[in-house]
């Protein structure tokens, strides 16, 4: 248990402390967030943590479920509740793995001009025109794409006037477990809180491209149930909480975005800003808070 809006610099030193105790699931809340760890797992801590509730972006229904889930005495005296949170952790890598295998076994799919592949464009092309292509026009759209696939960045930050400070290109081998830093496109940055890392990123990438924060703004990560994370005024951010109203911060364009979130959302919104962006969180984005 920690003080509100504590909990999240409190995960070390819980999942230290559960390691070496021998527990086998962690809670940790400071009353308005709940995450539930599995601390001999492999990852990050944030790969450990099975779920996160927030109370202030749940229903009461859903809390409750959450709730009884994890911490409802009978599930926990009978191991029920450790293996649900087993057993989640397990889908959600599993998904991940499969999630981040996509893109290369496109690439070797077009690289050998599967068959299949090569077939389904066939079809598809003369469904749509009625005239059946060419098979080598096929064969030529699949390596001209293979090519774009490898060569062409999606929305690559315009480079600034003048020399910037911050220009200093990473190696590829750069950790993501840096302090206080980031990487964001070959080019670190420094930062305080990590809602500075947050806001950066975001407007970082909205500088090459005016529709950015639009399309964030419609993306499923930059909304919780009751709010938005980013929003053209500070009311939308907190539609019912006016005593919030000054928890946000300026992004370009007019864009505002909320500052009340725990880390987790803030690596959710980071990864979603990625998604939007085109390029790959642990890549081309390298932070860990």
């Amino acid at each position: 248990m920690k003080r509100l809006g504590k909990a999240e610099g409190g995960v070390r030193q819980a999942l230290e402390y559960a390691f070496h105790e021998g527990a086998q699931f962690v809670t940790l809340t400071d009353g308005k967030t709940w995450s539930f760890y599995l601390p001999a797992e492999h990852g990050s801590y944030e790969d450990r943590r099975v779920f996160m509730l927030d109370l202030f972006e749940r229903s009461a229904s859903e809390s409750a479920e959450v709730l009884y889930r994890y911490l409802d005495q009978e599930r926990v005296a009978s191991g029920e509740a450790l293996e649900t949170a087993r057993k989640e952790y397990r889908n959600k890598n599993r998904r991940l793995a499969a999630r981040e295998a996509i893109p290369e076994s496109w690439h070797e799919l077009v690289e050998r001009k599967d068959k299949q592949l090569v077939e389904l464009l066939t079809d598809a092309v003369e469904s749509k025109s009625g005239i059946r292509p060419d098979e080598k026009d096929i064969l030529n759209f699949l390596s001209r794409k293979l090519t774009a696939d490898v060569l062409v960045p999606v929305h690559p930050p315009k480079p600034r006037g003048g020399t910037s400070s911050r220009e200093t290109k990473v190696p590829r081998n750069i950790k993501s477990t840096d302090k206080r830093s980031f990487v964001l496109l070959g080019e670190r940055f420094s930062y305080g809180p990590a809602i500075d890392a947050m806001v950066l990123i975001l407007s970082e990438l909205a500088k090459s491209d005016p529709t950015f924060l639009q399309r964030c703004s419609e993306h499923p990560a930059f909304r919780g149930h009751k709010r938005k994370y980013v929003a053209r005024s500070a009311v939308e951010l907190y539609p019912d909480r006016p005593d919030m109203a000054e928890k946000y911060r300026n992004l370009p364009g007019g864009w505002v975005a909320g500052t009340y979130l725990s880390n987790q959302l803030k690596i959710k919104i980071i990864r979603g800003a990625a998604e939007v962006a085109g390029i790959t969180f642990g890549r081309d984005v390298i932070i860990d808070f």
